[in-house]
């Protein structure tokens, strides 16, 4: 299995982003996304200057359905 990258949560946002994620609103210092072809399924991204934490982002990852992989391509 590979290794999870060091992403920042904006650098994630924008990932996702292509993907067809979109920023539905922010709280606080999260972001709140959701995709049309996904309903009922919000992902919270954390947006700090720290990295996310590498339990949070396989958590991320497993409900947006992508892979390490896929989304070291969309870096």
């Amino acid at each position: 299995m590979p290794k999870l990258p060091q992403i920042k949560g904006d650098t994630l946002v924008n990932a996702l982003n292509k993907e067809g994620w979109y920023v539905d609103r922010t709280h606080g210092s999260h972001a709140i996304m959701r995709h049309e072809g996904k309903p009922g399924v919000k992902l919270i991204i954390p947006i700090h200057t720290k990295p996310v934490k590498p339990g949070t982002l396989s958590n991320i990852l497993k409900m947006a359905g992508l892979s390490i992989g896929e989304i070291k391509k969309l870096l």
